[in-house]
């Protein structure tokens, strides 16, 4: 079954087969590509009582705005999905506000034949371009700004990705999300670790009408150390716990939070979550468990949403996904059915050292966190 059949025919038996949760705020819904949208996929869409979220990064200005107005003129609620951290035309203009892959080697496995950073190089990865410089937190905004421009008011804003990039630490683990650079060579005007809290609220100026939900991954666990980290000792080090603080400061000012639950996409389809799309579980619960352990403190299942992976898996597979979100006690689910990529890969750039030596100085990512795993 291809994937538009799925979006407009497939979710409405889904829904009818799971039954809804006792509490009736649970939170139930599906992010489309514009193309998605025609007047029989709206009617399915409204039987199913499903809010529909459009993906304003997969779509023209003029494709959206279209659909935008079409879910409107059908009495649904407009909401908006936008992918942030992992942006190829920031990435491209501005390849100095990428994040780093600085820390440690094991990354290498990935790329064997990648060189080794000369002098006055350092390597980046990319497309990521995460929130944690100044610069391109300024520049996030503004894009997101034309984005929103004269378009239907949204219900609800979803950024997803506004952490660092995969393999923060250099591990090579795709859930590794918890800084931009995890060395010595700054590139941009670094922020702290309350940077992705203070790009919901900056967002959240520019619709001030809508809930704005940021969608953050989970680190690492502790059975990845082997494989996915490659040996480094991760889940015992750094990343649970700066994670913790960022976490803490999104979940003092949003009254719901998405969780991005892409277990093929993040290879999380492993035996040991006991099931299709198992790790959906072991994700939403693991915000309770891990950061009272690193310094943090517990998020509660009820608050979370389970973002769920809608493209490049078939109904039995969709079905088990919201069933396991379900049983993880959550807010909710949210199927996207546009592809939300999350490869990554290096890239070398040149640096004048004299012009970057200023973002050396005073640099909050240095001075919060104990750089050892």
């Amino acid at each position: 079954m291809i994937l538009a059949e799925i979006t407009i025919g497939f979710l409405s038996a889904i829904i009818a087969f799971i039954p809804l949760q006792d509490n009736s705020n649970s939170f139930q819904g599906i992010v489309v590509a514009a193309d998605s949208v025609t007047p029989d996929a709206l009617d399915r869409w409204k039987k199913a009582e499903l809010n529909v979220t459009l993906n304003l990064s997969a779509g023209t200005d003029e494709t959206n705005l279209l659909a935008a107005n079409q879910i409107q003129t059908a009495g649904m609620e407009v909401g908006y999905f936008i992918e942030v951290g992992r942006c190829p035309e920031l990435a491209d203009a501005h390849p100095e506000w990428m994040a780093s892959l600085q820390g440690h080697p094991e990354w290498r496995r990935l790329f064997p034949e990648f060189p080794v950073a000369g002098k006055n190089q350092v390597v980046k990865n990319y497309p990521w371009v995460p929130v944690f410089y100044r610069e391109a937190f300024d520049a996030h905004c503004e894009r997101i700004r034309k984005l929103l421009d004269g378009k239907p008011a949204a219900k609800r804003i979803w950024l997803n990705d506004i952490q660092g990039g995969p393999s923060a630490c250099g591990c090579g683990h795709p859930l590794c999300r918890w800084i931009g650079d995890y060395g010595p060579v700054k590139t941009g005007t670094s922020l702290g670790d309350t940077a992705p809290a203070e790009f919901v609220q900056a967002i959240r100026k520019l619709s001030p009408g809508a809930e704005v939900i940021p969608v953050l991954t989970t680190e690492c666990e502790l059975e990845d150390r082997e494989h996915e980290c490659a040996g480094v000792n991760c889940f015992a080090g750094i990343c649970w716990k700066a994670f913790s603080k960022q976490l803490a400061a999104i979940d003092a000012d949003s009254s719901r939070i998405g969780i991005a639950c892409f277990y093929r996409e993040f290879d999380r389809d492993l035996p040991r979550y006991g099931g299709e799309g198992g790790w959906i579980k072991t994700a939403i619960q693991s915000l309770e468990v891990m950061p009272p352990k690193r310094e943090g403190r517990a998020v509660r299942a009820e608050k979370l949403i389970a973002v769920l992976q809608g493209w490049n898996v078939d109904e039995d597979q969709i079905q088990s996904q919201i069933s396991m979100a379900r049983e993880s006690g959550s807010a909710g689910w949210l199927l996207v059915t546009t592809p939300v990529s999350q490869a990554w890969e290096p890239r070398l750039l040149d640096y004048d050292p004299e012009k970057i030596k200023k973002f050396s100085d005073n640099n909050p990512a240095t001075h919060d966190h104990d750089h050892n795993h």
